[in-house]
């Protein structure tokens, strides 16, 4: 099953890479996007425990070493509030900086391959929160758009996740619940994976105008559900337009 997982999140990863250029953004619209996702959950039976907002662009001037290790200098000096570690992992180097600041975590990643088919590295900024009120996502979506028109020269895609757990108010079985969740979104399904204990589909919701164009069709909602045992609790994933880490 981790196979069909892996090979289900990799077909949307290169779509967002394929039609890139088709997705307009911004991190006003995106965060606005975030807003909507917690108030269609705050209506269901979803007990949601952590948000997430993350944006990635190319670090085209990280070409060698040399580049990475004076633009970790850099990062280092600019944004002195973060632990910074920096380490050659799996044959990848990365700068990692990260910044608690009570129930929301910042995480700055610089990367470096050091392939020479590579054109060079990526920088990623990453908000983490488990708090939902209105109020401390609207501050939260602040920070956000701060740091990321301070580190990003282009305007990459954002992309807004929930993690939550289900409880036994709704359906137990995960295709009927994931059919309530998207009339819950007003959302049309495009595409899906149904197993006995794991749903992921991807679907179209009028709610944000933002879209992802795939095969002549709009995309910009991807829901994962997985039952944990039997009896288990069945926990959830929503992600616009994709949920970009495995679940």
């Amino acid at each position: 099953m981790g196979k069909k997982i892996s090979v289900f999140l990799a077909i949307f990863i290169v779509g967002v890479i394929v039609y890139y250029g088709s997705y307009v953004t911004n991190a006003q619209a995106s965060n606005s996007t975030l807003e909507k996702m917690v108030n269609v959950l705050n209506k269901e039976a979803v007990e949601m425990k952590e948000w997430s907002l993350y944006a990635r662009e190319e670090a085209t001037d990280v070409t060698s070493l040399v580049n990475f290790q004076m633009k970790s200098k850099q990062l280092q000096t600019k944004y002195k509030g973060f632990k910074w570690d920096i380490k050659r992992e799996n044959g990848v180097w990365k700068a990692k900086g990260t910044r608690q600041a009570g129930s929301v975590k910042e995480l700055i990643m610089l990367t470096y391959t050091g392939d020479k088919k590579s054109t060079g590295g990526y920088i990623s900024y990453e908000l983490i929160g488990q708090e939902f009120t209105t109020q401390n996502v609207s501050d939260a979506e602040g920070i956000f758009k701060d740091n990321y028109e301070k580190l990003f020269l282009t305007n990459p895609l954002i992309f807004s996740c929930i993690k939550g757990e289900i409880n036994d108010k709704m359906k137990s079985v995960l295709s009927l619940q994931v059919k309530q969740l998207l009339t819950a979104f007003n959302a049309q399904q495009i595409e899906s994976l149904m197993e006995e204990s794991f749903v992921s589909v991807s679907a179209y919701t009028g709610l944000w105008e933002e879209a992802l164009s795939s095969q002549q069709q709009e995309m910009n909602l991807q829901i994962a559900l997985r039952k944990t045992g039997m009896g288990g609790q069945t926990t959830l994933v929503v992600g616009t337009p994709i949920i970009t880490s495995e679940y």
